[in-house]
């Protein structure tokens, strides 16, 4: 029984130690009782590590661990929420290594013990185990810094208001600000001016730009890292002529690079056929982004004429506004196979300011005021007959 103890706490230990050490737990209760049910399991094969010997008791051990963790991840999959599924996910790579490290240090220690003296036994496994989860989990923690961080899109794009004039934000949407670096990027490319809607960027052909939105995208399961930001300059949609009502819907596919530095910040300007200047010193291609602009129906509108009626202009114009959206995914492409799951493709993003048509009248319909009631008069009482008053005789 003594054998099965020493392989249980030396499992045991060495996965609560390995789990706060790389992150590899949410939390210490996590790390206690997790490691608890994997120790069990190793301990049951005490005696085949035994029986193998100092040559494969560690391979057993090493697939073991791992077909733990496979196990676990299968038992999320079918038990577990979608949160749960997403953050073992990530984990998934550092927690093979630390439980096949487990695992192969208790079975080192195992089949060392009957020759071995009990701390040169236990020494051995400890070193065996260390090194197993230092050399994947170092690669590891090395590719997730370099493309496991969360990236943060401001994108910028014009407007057809005014030289005085600042464009309309949809209803609800949140004013994106510019640091102070990132205008300092900018005017790199563009004179970056204060106007009535804040920062605007102008190019060489005057066509002005205001920053629309601010995303950050996230990898799923992952709590942070470092940030990289892309400022996207977007060509505004035009109409084909001065006398049209709507513009045309723009319609592209780019595919442009997030930059190098986990920490960086890059400009990508976007134009036809999918053409992309950017301000990136090389292209890196382990991580770019994609950006689809336009909806997969597009609207049917009149450019010339006016519907009959208020209410089918409003039914047209919030048609036309749903159709300027974009869709937005981040790829990620490790050094060695398949590292990352896809991101999530995030649909649906409005690309454009919000567009209002000159000329029609698209105020909100306003009900007929209904008739004032007619007060009637009250009736008036017939007044009283004047009694006269009595004589009075004088004395």
């Amino acid at each position: 029984m003594k054998t099965f103890a020493r392989t249980y706490w030396f499992t045991w230990g060495f996965l609560v130690l390995a789990a706060l050490g790389t992150g590899g737990a949410a939390s210490v209760k996590d790390a206690f009782f997790g490691g608890l049910l994997a120790a069990v399991v190793s301990a049951a094969l005490t005696r085949p590590y035994e029986r193998l010997g100092l040559r494969y008791a560690p391979l057993l051990g090493a697939l073991a661990g791992a077909g733990w963790v496979l196990a676990q991840m299968l038992r999320y999959r079918w038990f577990g929420d979608a949160d749960e599924v997403a953050a073992y996910a990530w984990q998934l790579g550092t927690q093979i290594s630390v439980h096949a490290a487990a695992f192969a240090g208790a079975a080192l220690m195992a089949s060392l013990r009957p020759e071995e003296r009990l701390a040169r036994a236990v020494g051995a496994g400890v070193l065996l185990a260390a090194a197993m989860t230092a050399v994947p989990y170092g690669f590891i923690a090395w590719v997730d810094h370099r493309l496991a961080g969360p990236v943060e899109v401001i994108l910028l794009t014009g407007a057809d208001v005014p030289a005085n004039a600042a464009p309309v934000r949809r209803v609800g949407a949140e004013v994106a600000s510019l640091a102070p670096d990132e205008i300092a990027l900018l005017k790199e490319r563009f004179l970056v001016v204060d106007g009535p809607g804040g920062p605007e960027a102008i190019d060489d052909v005057g066509r002005r730009y205001w920053p629309l939105w601010r995303k950050r995208f996230s990898y799923p399961g992952n709590p942070g890292g470092p940030v990289r930001r892309v400022l996207v300059v977007l060509p505004a949609d035009a109409k084909r002529l001065d006398a049209d009502r709507y513009p045309t819907l723009g319609q592209g596919d780019w595919t442009f690079s997030a930059g190098e530095d986990p920490r960086g910040l890059t400009l990508v300007q976007l134009g036809a056929e999918g053409a992309v200047a950017t301000s990136a010193r090389s292209r890196f291609a382990a991580l770019t982004i994609r950006l689809r602009q336009g909806a997969e129906t597009a609207p049917v509108v009149d450019r010339v004429r006016p519907p009959a009626t208020v209410a089918a202009a409003q039914r047209e114009l919030l048609a036309f506004r749903a159709a300027q959206v974009c869709s937005l995914a981040i790829v990620r492409r490790s050094p060695v196979g398949d590292f990352y799951a896809p991101d999530p493709v995030r649909r649906g993003i409005a690309y454009a300011f919000d567009y209002t048509v000159v000329g029609d009248d698209l105020r909100e319909a306003q009900p007929e005021a209904a008739p004032a009631p007619k007060l009637t008069e009250p009736p008036v009482l017939p007044a009283a007959p004047k009694v006269p008053a009595p004589e009075r005789s004088g004395r």
